[in-house]
């Protein structure tokens, strides 16, 4: 965890090595935390086609698997005046209408490397010593190349080069303090033979809130329905969806300004950089470090407005805020414009008028010579607006209070950011040096004990009285968060265990994670912190363990009176004590890490049990279907481990056949993509289906028959159902 910028650029520039020719473009998620948000190795962000493939990986999207994504694409741009006076921006992505297509205008980028992961978490198959996070992921990336590598396609702009190598470091943690955002470092070296001058780089970014899952919207009216907004103290641009009427949560989707560093040819020393430190670079004879935030139409508009076409087009955009103070008589005239400007933007979208591209730039670095990295930090940071700004009335609500727990995340953005640099100068002063190494180190912070290993297993109950066999749920896990040490700290603080569980229906709100309330808690006992109740409850004798799983299991949970069919969703955390004299609170691993969704039901059956379906009879929208008639689920229970399902007309005809194998089968209908995710587990006897037809048809409503073949035994077994529309 504790790693300098200085430190991981040196060793990025080690590890990805240069001029790898046919290197093919990649992408990755990150998604350790509670954000899903695709990297690529070609200098930008984001999945453009997520809006029409929503079951594929995640653009930018918050909380994790609730379908509320936050972007079409965001990409790096870098302008500067080369030696010979030439303008120019380096471009990784641009205003297109479909995105990313290779050797495209304003994809500017190659990749030279694939995409590396490495993480801090030891049990991690990308353990790595040199990690910074729980996820990293590393890639290289320039702007030299006259071709695609490995391919013919004439890369744009080759006349434009200014012999640029960056590499691109993103971090991710799932502590419950950082699940909410994604670090992203660029290492930018000169590797031209003549200086860089007046440089800025930045984040383009068409930030776009809307819930694939649930709008019905399409092409433009898709794009136009975002509110817009810019936190000068956080250096922070966000959107939010303003005018969309589907149904979704209220969150905010941001890319913030962190902080850089480059080296003053002055002393030969790297320098933080930052708009905070305007009046040192001033004391200098430097420019104030700014951002300028900017925003244009991705259609029409006029002068400002316009999306930038040339070089100089975009530099100014870069270099030049708006409204431009220098253009106004009076501070007062610049603020009620300022207010008015921004004002517009955030409500643009209730109008259906807000489809606005953003750039979020920093700048000037006055120069940076050959040989020279110049690292450029930003975040990308999701949040949930509070409870009292959910539902219809709050999605065009943007005010200081709505913006509260986005706030907090850019703050823990910022803190994680920083590490031992809390007074935000870039340098080490006084009492920083928490793990006493004479070094700023970044990304130090207070980290909870490591999330427990959790396993969950099915145990069959049978009813004394009708002989029904039904699913208990157990948990297990094991006790590897109680030898966690403090990194800040240096204490082992373990204190105890907590077990979060959701109620019936709670996934239909698209956010099943915050509704996990607490129904156990095990801690210490005799001291101050906790319900100092023990362990004993939940303690094994001897530890446990499972065929082909290596963990040994100390705990056991037993959860009873589950109803079938339902999704509920578990977690299991661990916390520590915390430290009052340090000013610490009791810090609580991630309810993200082993999070694992559980439909209680029946076990694989011998045979010897009549099979049969629910609901029964089955009426359209039942209490767990999805809003559309591909959201719906029946379920046949009771079933052999390996059975086929055939659905029959009272005529005879095939309606519907189905194959389950219950060692494979975790749900194979759209409800299961829509209102699920893949960390899920079912009983083993039963199978869902969305009650359409072979040919994805809507059957009629009324009475229908079924047989379930026993694969292995050859038996088969008889039923009927009924179905009211």
């Amino acid at each position: 965890m504790v790693r300098s910028v200085t430190a991981v650029c040196l060793f990025v520039m080690l590890l990805l090595p240069r001029g790898v020719d046919a290197q093919s473009y990649e992408e990755a998620v990150v998604d350790v935390g509670n954000i899903g948000l695709t990297v690529t190795n070609a200098g930008f962000f984001g999945r453009a086609n997520v809006r029409n493939a929503p079951t594929g990986a995640p653009s930018f999207e918050y909380p994790l698997d609730s379908g509320v994504e936050h972007l079409f694409e965001s990409g790096l741009w870098i302008g500067a005046i080369r030696s010979d006076g030439i303008t120019t921006v380096r471009t990784g992505a641009v205003t297109v209408s479909n995105g990313y297509r290779p050797g495209s205008t304003g994809y500017e980028f190659a990749q030279s490397t694939p995409i590396f992961r490495r993480s801090s978490l030891p049990e991690s198959d990308a353990f790595a010593s040199a990690a910074v996070s729980h996820l990293d992921y590393i890639a290289a990336f320039e702007d030299t190349s006259a071709v695609l590598p490995g391919t013919s396609i004439q890369m744009p702009d080759p006349q434009g080069q200014l012999g640029a190598e960056v590499s691109m470091v993103s971090h991710a943690w799932n502590f419950p303090f950082t699940e909410y955002f994604v670090l992203v470092n660029f290492n930018i070296v000169n590797v031209s033979d003549a200086a860089w001058d007046s440089v800025y780089v930045g984040l383009y970014h068409d930030l776009v809130v809307r819930n694939i899952n649930t709008t019905t919207e399409t092409g433009g009216a898709f794009f136009n329905k975002g509110g817009l907004g810019y936190l000068d103290s956080l250096t922070t641009s966000y959107a939010f969806n303003a005018g969309g009427t589907e149904e979704t949560l209220n969150t905010y989707g941001a890319i913030g300004f962190l902080g850089a560093e480059w080296k003053d040819p002055r002393t030969g020393q790297r320098r933080f950089f930052h708009p905070s430190l305007a009046d040192e670079y001033n004391a200098d004879g430097y420019p104030s470090p700014s951002v300028n935030p900017r925003w244009w139409l991705f259609s029409g508009g006029a002068d400002q407005f316009t999306r930038p076409a040339s070089d100089q087009d975009k530099y100014d955009r870069m270099s030049t805020p708006y409204p431009n103070p220098q253009s106004f008589q009076s501070e007062a005239d610049y603020e009620t414009e300022l207010t008015a400007w921004r004002n517009r933007l955030r409500t643009d979208g209730q109008s259906a008028t807000g489809n606005w591209i953003g750039l979020t730039p920093s700048g000037p670095y006055p120069t940076v010579l050959p040989g020279d990295t110049l690292t450029v930090s930003f975040s990308f940071v999701g949040a949930l607006k509070p409870d009292e700004y959910q539902g219809q009335g709050g999605k065009s609500v943007d005010i200081e209070d709505s913006r509260r727990i986005l706030n907090g995340n850019l703050e823990w953005a910022r803190r994680t950011y920083a590490g031992e640099d809390t007074n935000y100068n870039g340098r080490l002063d006084g009492n920083e040096d928490v793990n006493g190494n004479g070094r700023l180190d970044r990304y130090l912070i207070p980290e909870p004990p490591s999330s427990p290993r959790m396993r969950v297993e099915f145990e069959t109950q049978t009813d004394a009285t009708t002989g029904q066999q039904d699913s208990r749920v157990v948990l297990y896990w094991d006790r590897s968060a109680e030898e966690f040490i403090d990194p800040v700290t240096g204490v082992r603080d373990f204190e105890g265990y907590r077990i979060y569980r959701t109620n019936p229906g709670d996934d239909r709100g698209g956010n099943i994670l915050d509704r996990a309330s607490l129904v156990a808690q095990f801690d210490q006992e005799g001291n101050r912190t906790g319900f100092n109740n023990g362990f004993d409850e939940v303690a094994l004798a001897e530890p446990i363990s499972f065929s082909g799983d290596p963990v040994q299991y100390w705990y056991r949970f037993e959860v009873d009176n589950l109803l079938n069919g339902w999704q509920y969703l578990f977690t299991l955390t661990a916390f520590d004590t915390g430290d009052e004299e340090a000013g610490l609170p009791s810090f609580e691993s991630s309810r993200v890490a082993n999070a694992t969704r559980v439909f209680p039901g029946t076990p694989t059956s011998d045979g010897s049990l009549k099979v049969g379906v629910y609901p029964n009879p089955y009426r359209v929208n039942a209490a767990w279907d999805g809003d559309s008639n591909r959201t719906r689920r029946l379920n046949f229970y009771n079933l052999p481990s390996r059975a086929e399902i055939r659905v029959y007309t009272l005529a005879g005809e095939i309606v519907k056949e189905l194959v389950h194998e219950s060692d494979s089968y975790t749900g194979d209908i759209r409800w299961y993509d829509q209102f699920s995710a893949e960390n899920r587990r079912l009983p083993g006897g039963e199978h869902s289906w969305d009650i359409l037809s072979e040919n994805s048809l809507n059957i009629a409503g009324g009475l229908y028959l079924y047989t379930v073949k026993d694969l292995d035994s050859g038996d088969i077994q008889r039923g009927k159902f009924v179905i009211i529309k």
